[in-house]
């Protein structure tokens, strides 16, 4: 979150990143915040002038001689006073603290003002052939669409593929679970372990630590995060009458809150910062707001698997973890060998409330004819470690909040669309992209005869 004395100092700044955000200015109320901030600093004051003197007329009363009808009735009536002013003080902070839930972070000063997708900003632009595009060929969303490859036959969409193939079936799931989930198997199922192996070396390589962490994880986490209150109703929660103490338990969408909640209420020496670390896991997602949406096939669905990549470091090290963090990406796009660009995201189109500047990372799909997100790599500066409480000793001694930077890593689903796009031949096979054949010990995924 925000830090109160900033958005007391600067409440104009704060009501226009509310407005290029596009968020519910109802909701994010800047001029309630501040009304309910002075009554709450005023409460505390008069609490903190009570609670004096109770204690000076507390150690009067020490003494028989002072313990008279008087002094007595006056430290009731001041104790009456003060239960009166807590039970204010605590309803006022609980408006103020929802309050300040609302309001999102700071956008980084290059970040393009926008309403949506259609002005974010691209700033890099990859294809197996001519490599890095030139300036010129970049522009808004997906100008460099024009340079990216085409396939010279008619291709098949990713559902038809997969059925051929006998790698994908939709048709059983909507049995099993419904609409927007999926069977992988054979071939997808061990391209998307593959894809995984291959990013995972690399990032043991690069000194990240693995970790496997929780699915199920307390209304805290979500919050940290940001997740909540502003995407609440993207999440899962689950039934709690069988759960310990019935405490609300939510399925993540990402291990990203599970990953920074590790250092919740922790405070790291310099010496130890960077810290670098991966997780797998499956993912789950409610997809409102785009129900109708992407409905055939594996593109938006419910539940998928993703390997994520997050870095807590110093506040003048952040920008330098994103721009590292945007580089693995790349260098496993192009280890597969997948067209790509990446975008700046626009003020409208940032992203959760955590979000300070964010790069959106997306394959070209020759089939589509389009650009499909693979995912994000975002700088949440010191939004997310406010919420949970994660400091560092700086070289002056002093404690100061980490900042959080989180980058997707890679998705399965998406992944497999993309090579089964960008790798499909004109007899319907898919050809493995190289850097995977080793984990598959195959080249070429053909139809079942």
């Amino acid at each position: 979150m925000l830090d109160i004395r900033f958005i007391r100092e600067n409440p104009e700044k704060i009501k226009q990143n509310i407005a290029n955000r596009h968020v519910d200015p109802a909701r994010a109320d800047v001029d309630k915040l501040l009304l309910l901030d002075a009554r709450k600093t005023q409460l505390e004051k008069e609490i903190e002038k009570i609670r004096a003197g109770r204690n000076k007329l507390a150690d009067k009363l020490k003494n028989a001689a002072d313990r008279t009808p008087e002094k007595i009735e006056e430290g009731k009536r001041l104790k009456d006073g003060l239960e009166v002013l807590e039970k204010e003080l605590a309803a006022v902070t609980k408006d103020w603290q929802s309050a300040m839930d609302w309001m999102p972070n700071m956008l980084a000063s290059d970040v393009p003002i926008g309403r949506d997708e259609n002005d974010n900003i691209e700033i890099k632009a990859w294809t197996p052939k001519d490599k890095y595009l030139r300036k010129d060929q970049l522009g808004m969303k997906d100008f460099s669409k024009q340079w990216m490859p085409q396939l010279d036959f008619t291709a098949k969409d990713h559902i038809e593929l997969g059925k051929q193939l006998d790698i994908i079936d939709v048709e059983q799931s909507a049995i099993v679970s419904g609409s927007r989930f999926y069977y992988l198997k054979n071939e997808a199922a061990l391209l998307e372990y593959a894809v995984f192996e291959l990013l995972k070396e690399k990032l043991l390589q690069e000194g990240f630590t693995p970790m496997i962490v929780p699915l199920l994880v307390r209304d805290r986490v979500l919050y940290g995060t940001s997740h909540f209150p502003g995407d609440a109703d993207q999440v899962y929660q689950i039934e709690n009458k069988y759960v310990e103490e019935h405490r609300n338990l939510f399925l993540v969408g990402s291990s990203e809150p599970s990953l920074f909640a590790y250092y919740m209420d922790k405070t790291l020496d310099l010496a130890n910062l960077p810290q670098k670390f991966f997780a797998v896991t499956s993912c789950f997602r409610s997809e409102v707001g785009s129900w109708g949406k992407d409905v055939r096939g594996i593109k938006r669905v419910h539940q998928f698997d993703k390997l994520e990549m997050d870095a807590i470091t110093t506040p003048e090290k952040s920008n330098e973890m994103m721009e590292y963090l945007l580089s693995i990406n790349e260098w496993l796009l192009q280890k597969l060998e997948l067209p790509y660009h990446v975008i700046l995201m626009c003020s409208g189109d940032a992203g959760y409330f955590a979000t300070n500047r964010k790069y959106d990372f997306e394959v070209w799909m020759p089939v589509q004819k389009t650009f499909v997100e693979m995912g994000s790599d975002t700088n949440a500066r010191d939004f997310q470690a406010r919420r949970f409480n994660t400091r560092f000793i700086d070289k002056d001694g002093q404690k100061k909040y980490v900042h959080n930077v989180n980058d997707t890593g890679i998705t399965g689903p998406r992944t497999i669309i993309a090579i089964m796009e960008n790798y499909q031949n004109k007899d319907g096979s898919v050809t493995i992209p190289k850097v995977l054949q080793k984990y598959i010990d195959k080249t070429v995924i053909s139809p079942v005869r």
